[in-house]
């Protein structure tokens, strides 16, 4: 574990001088030890950035589909991931457009976890396809959600049926829901 945290430490720095926003250290630790404990098998990111995320998500070997509007950046991910190991898969797109599209495409749902962030306001439009594209134990989590343009997302993700959310309080926040 030490080692990726190193790497990623270096990729954080990277980040924060080139002003790329990421997830950050102390996010990136409570996830990265949900994902050693979870172990998901399929998971879909909506917003790669420069792939930080991405390298944590797919750091005990399962598949990642992650999406990303800006194609530079998107282009330096998989170079990240290529980096590190991880086996990833970019869609180059809106994910506000092509995360409804998945859920309307495929039927069963595909994904073990889903890792939500991109444009806040983008939250909200995704959270019911995403319902949908995660299985029954399942869990999506969201960066972000104490920032003003989560709130509507936040109300729905814990008054959702299908959903069991809390809150996890480190800096910004995150939201961290099972489909029961």
């Amino acid at each position: 574990m030490e080692d990726i945290l190193s790497r990623l430490r270096e990729l954080e720095k990277e980040s924060i001088t080139r002003r790329i926003p990421i997830l950050g250290n102390e996010k990136g630790k409570w996830l990265l030890a949900k994902v050693k404990e979870l172990k998901p098998q399929k998971m879909l990111e909506l917003g790669t950035a420069n792939g930080y995320s991405g390298c944590i998500l797919g750091s005990e070997g399962g598949e990642l589909l992650t999406i990303e509007i800006n194609e530079k950046i998107a282009e330096e991910a998989m170079e990240n991931f290529v980096q590190f190991g991880i086996n990833a898969k970019i869609l180059l797109g809106d994910g506000v457009k092509i995360v409804p599209e998945l859920a309307k495409t495929n039927k069963a749902p595909l994904f073990d976890l889903i890792f939500i962030d991109f444009t806040k306001k983008g939250y909200l439009k995704v959270l019911e396809p995403s319902v949908q594209l995660v299985r029954k134990g399942g869990f999506i989590i969201a960066d972000n959600i104490t920032f003003d343009d989560c709130q509507d997302f936040k109300k729905k993700v814990f008054s959702h049926p299908q959903l069991k959310t809390e809150i996890i309080k480190i800096k910004d926040g995150l939201s961290w829901s099972r489909k029961v």
